[in-house]
């Protein structure tokens, strides 16, 4: 039957290396598509094909290490017979990937099914060729347990001169493989043009004269693995989610709809396009879904969408959103490259197991989730093998269909900040940098009896009465507040609060704490303060809370010396 007939092997190429080759039938006299609809036995046809294929490559080196795709008419694998034979054969020879072709030759779908899953047991791979040549059936076949869709050549000869070709191509790519989840393979590639176009779709395997013309088989060589080609996960939330609307826009009655809408409810869990809690007419909130859905998948094209998605994952910020109960939602690659891992699906407790500081995180953001503001900065410092690493953290509240989020944008500080070494405060220059502009109020400090404290017991004592005192305070503020050694015994805080009387009852409870505290040690330690908003510069607001504070400092002397 084959003995007026040749093969001849095109390669075909995944990342750059030969995955396999097809072993294309020639003929002396006609085209091979009009020698074919000659035949009329195609499975005594297609098993000769088989056996001569798979004996000419038996005579290499290396010939078990040799991919070769052969096509078969879809209609064989309805034959008992071919199956079985076909089962015989790939029980000992492997690296076979069986092309189906003639498409419009059968519709027995469970059928083909059934002898797919037969053969597929013995490592064969399946192919659908000429996905795109104009069979009836094309689409029904998509569904097959293959592992590869061929794209006929047809489909992408005009795409570098037509963008409506292009997209009809990229239209087919998404369905293909984010749908089915199938690897593509693509013939036809003759220019560069079509290629790059094609690569930037995403990952396929590429066949054309492009990279080669056929070739006789004693050039074929050894082929690469396709054991890694990338497979995508059709579970996605974007596809379980579509699916999801899918099967609610279908179902055939109110209770089916009902049904559907709460599955919506547990794949969409942050509540993304919008569910009400409690919905009484399914018919009015199945509007409202596909109304929410129509104006995300709209939103998510636009450049204003593009551009938002764009400076958080690209921006010099670490950035980390999380639900209000901590678990991580997302991390741009800045945050994923700093900590080395990707937090998201990490739960709470595991996260904390890996960065037992992250408590501290979660702790700042239930304190911005309980409170009437809706942003919060904090300094943050990491103690790194390089020594100590100094941040900016500025949080901030959002609530989406009455659920709230915490968006963190962590910011390295390349100010010269230098902790102070006796006091653990910050030193002075801290007051120059960009930390100390987001603050809202500041209140200087000045000890009083301090002087005298010193004078009795020595520097040792005043030093480790400067200590205790700035490790009191400081244990006395929010984690977000900041406390500064200006210089000698005066101290500045900084504080987020923009209330006035807010702060200054804050202060009044400090001092009295701490009064209360040294008593205890037989010591007699307090402060004067001023308090002033931060609304033009650090600098301004020093020389009014300076003055403030020795305006106080006077009238406690006075009020003091009266008592005397």
């Amino acid at each position: 039957m084959l003995s007026d007939l040749h093969f001849q092997f095109q390669p075909r190429y995944y990342n750059g290396e030969i995955s396999s080759y097809e072993a294309l039938l020639r003929t002396p006299t006609s085209d091979i598509e009009s020698f074919i609809e000659t035949i009329d036995d195609h499975v005594t046809f297609d098993l000769s094909i088989i056996e001569s294929v798979i004996n000419k490559r038996s005579y290499l080196a290396n010939a078990e290490k040799i991919q070769l795709s052969i096509n078969i008419s879809i209609e064989s694998l309805l034959d008992d017979h071919f199956v079985q034979a076909c089962a015989n054969i790939f029980e000992h020879e492997k690296n076979i990937i069986l092309e189906l072709t003639r498409h419009d030759e059968s519709d027995d779908f469970s059928r083909l099914q059934t002898a797919i899953k037969t053969l597929k047991a013995l490592d064969i791979e399946f192919a659908l060729d000429d996905y795109g040549k104009g069979y009836a059936n094309s689409e029904l076949y998509l569904h097959l347990d293959v592992d590869y869709i061929k794209l006929d050549r047809k489909i992408i000869k005009n795409i570098d001169q037509c963008y409506i070709s292009y997209s009809l191509v990229k239209t087919t790519y998404e369905k293909i493989v984010k749908v089915l989840g199938k690897h593509i393979i693509v013939e036809g590639v003759e220019t560069f043009e079509q290629l790059n176009l094609l690569k930037q779709l995403g990952d396929m395997t590429y066949q054309g004269f492009y990279f080669s013309k056929p070739l006789n088989i004693e050039n074929i060589k050894k082929t690469k693995s396709n054991k890694n080609i990338h497979r995508v996960d059709t579970s996605s939330f974007c596809n379980q989610l579509d699916l999801a609307i899918y099967e609610m826009n279908r179902a055939p009655n109110p209770k089916a709809i009902k049904i559907a809408i709460n599955n919506i409810i547990k794949i969409d869990k942050y509540n993304i396009i919008g569910i009400s809690p409690d919905f009484f007419d399914v018919y009015n909130e199945q509007c409202r879904i596909n109304k929410n859905y129509n104006e995300l998948l709209e939103r998510k094209s636009s450049p204003h969408f593009l551009l938002v998605s764009s400076l958080i994952s690209t921006c010099n910020a670490l950035v980390i959103i999380r639900d209000c109960d901590g678990n991580t939602i997302y991390n741009n690659d800045n945050h994923i490259n700093y900590l080395g891992v990707d937090l998201v699906d990490y739960t709470v407790e595991q996260t904390c197991e890996l960065f037992p500081d992250y408590r501290t995180c979660i702790k700042l953001d239930k304190e911005l989730l309980n409170s009437e503001t809706c942003f919060i900065v904090s300094n943050e410092t990491v103690e790194t093998e390089n020594g100590k690493q100094f941040f900016h953290t500025y949080r901030q509240k959002i609530t989406h269909f009455n659920q709230a989020f915490i968006i963190c944008s962590v910011y390295e500080a390349n100010d010269s900040i230098i902790i102070d070494d006796l006091t653990g405060c910050y030193q002075k220059s801290y007051l120059e940098s960009t930390y100390a502009c987001a603050y809202q109020t500041l209140v200087f400090i000045d000890l009083d009896g301090f002087k005298l404290i010193n004078d009795i017991y020595g520097h040792n004592k005043g030093d480790e009465v400067l200590r205790d005192f700035a490790q009191t305070v400081k244990s006395m503020l929010r984690e977000h507040d900041a406390i500064v050694r200006f210089g000698g015994d005066e101290f500045i805080l900084l504080l987020d609060s923009s209330l006035y009387h807010a702060v200054q009852q804050r202060i009044e409870v400090i001092r009295c704490n701490i009064e209360a505290y040294f008593l205890a040690k037989q010591q007699h330690l307090s402060f004067s303060y001023g308090i002033v908003k931060v609304e033009e510069n650090i600098a301004s607001a020093l020389n009014q809370a300076d003055e403030a504070m020795y305006k106080q400092k006077f009238l406690r002397k006075q009020k003091h010396s009266v008592k005397q």
